[in-house]
């Protein structure tokens, strides 16, 4: 009887610190706290885009004039065309006219840095403009991108780094 006795408080100590080590002091709740934040902010950065910043979203047509011309913008993983109604004769004078993208005259010509209300300056974002062709980058700047009848060129967002 005596060991049934102590059996029994032996368990019930037992049990007790069983208890007390499985009890929630409060710092795991908080550590779940602080992971959910964290897991928000890098929700936020993850779904912060250069779009987010755009003029344009989804395809458009811009300008007025008898020519045209097809300029892709891409950023990201996302593209669209803007189609620039003009009456100039290269694509820089078009994206002059119309706002579309603004930039530094040089002794070359406009350099591109904002598209689409979005900017991409080297010197601060470590990021340019890219001006393509047919998928490959073009040995001229956009005052040297004639403008045809079925002109077709892009303009990526490029980072450097």
């Amino acid at each position: 009887m005596k060991l049934q006795k102590l059996l029994s408080i032996a368990l019930a100590v037992v049990m007790a610190l069983s208890l007390v080590a499985c009890s929630n002091d409060g710092s795991s709740s908080q550590q779940n706290s602080s992971t959910v934040q964290n897991s928000a902010q890098q929700d936020s950065l993850v779904e912060s885009s250069l779009w987010d910043n755009a003029t344009y979203t989804e395809d458009t047509e811009i300008g007025e004039g008898k020519k045209s011309v097809a300029l892709t913008v891409t950023m990201e993983e996302k593209s669209i065309v803007v189609t620039i109604k003009t009456d100039a004769d290269n694509l820089g004078d078009a994206l002059r006219e119309t706002g579309f993208a603004t930039g530094e005259e040089s002794e070359y010509g406009l350099y591109v840095k904002v598209v689409n209300g979005v900017s991409a300056d080297y010197e601060t974002d470590g990021a340019y403009w890219a001006l393509l062709q047919n998928g490959e980058a073009t040995t001229f700047g956009v005052d040297g991108a004639v403008i045809e009848e079925g002109s077709r060129y892009e303009m990526a967002y490029t980072p450097a780094r």
